[in-house]
């Protein structure tokens, strides 16, 4: 309990700042992918889910090439940014995505859960709960995608790292250590901003993923009724599943490849 109300005080200041830390994501190239990969798989419809949803970027970039989004995130907090930036052609929810059942209702042209938010699945069993809603809630030949960079091979055990962001108003810096433990990763972020005449510190900021490789990834979305493929950091080239800090796209089509989604394990 004393995590979740430590969680919740962090994000009421941290949700603010959230989209100046991560400037420079490029939000709409993998948005674009994305609606190029539901084209070729035939996928027409424009009604999408996407879980874990964020403060709404991806959303956004969505909303602005036509698609209904429904937006699902645990974080209250990031969800009322979210509903700031997108007033029009998206709904939020609070929600689990190893629950979606709860918040969610109806089948989906497709369903996204992007910005490495599957890996905050720690076991294979809330993997397979998390995979086994997406199904649930895909329309038959419908598609399903999701990306990570952190698997067994890629994190990186006692990495430090560094950020800052300035955009004229506020001036910050993130630092950031991560470790190991079996097949879990932690990453632990510190902040320090300067908003106007505020100095803010923020500590704690704990997040752990479950580390799965490549196959593990394949073998349970073909498992709850998928036909699985994986590709390279935003393009159509097949993943080895080897780079590290580069992102793997997974993507499951529903009941049979619609068009030229395919089986094969690369």
């Amino acid at each position: 309990m004393g995590d979740l109300v430590h969680k919740r005080a962090l994000y009421s200041q941290l949700a603010r700042y959230y989209d100046r830390i991560y400037w420079n994501k490029d939000y709409d190239r993998e948005v674009e992918f994305l609606v190029n990969l539901f084209h070729r798989q035939g996928v027409t419809g424009r009604k999408l889910l996407e879980v874990g949803c964020g403060t709404g970027n991806h959303t956004k970039a969505f909303v602005a090439r036509g698609y209904e989004v429904t937006g699902v995130d645990l974080s209250s907090e990031v969800l009322r940014v979210a509903r700031e930036k997108v007033r029009r052609g998206a709904k939020f929810v609070r929600g689990d995505m190893r629950d979606l059942d709860a918040v969610v209702q109806g089948e989906y042209d497709a369903v996204v859960c992007l910005f490495s938010t599957i890996s905050y699945n720690l076991t294979t069993s809330d993997l397979r709960k998390t995979v086994s809603g997406f199904h649930r809630h895909t329309i038959g030949r419908g598609v399903v995608a999701f990306d990570t960079h952190f698997t067994k091979k890629a994190f990186l055990d006692g990495y430090r790292g560094e950020d800052i962001f300035d955009d004229g108003r506020a001036i910050g810096a993130r630092l950031s250590v991560s470790k190991r433990s079996g097949d879990v990763g932690e990453i632990s972020f510190t902040y320090l901003i300067k908003d106007g005449g505020k100095v803010i510190t923020l500590r704690d900021d704990i997040h752990r993923f479950g580390l799965f490789d490549q196959e593990e990834f394949l073998e349970v979305l073909e498992e709850v009724g998928f036909r699985p493929h994986a590709y390279s950091d935003w393009t159509f080239r097949k993943s080895r599943g080897t780079a590290a800090f580069k992102d793997t796209v997974f993507v499951g089509c529903k009941r049979g490849p619609p068009r030229n989604c395919d089986a094969d394990r690369v």
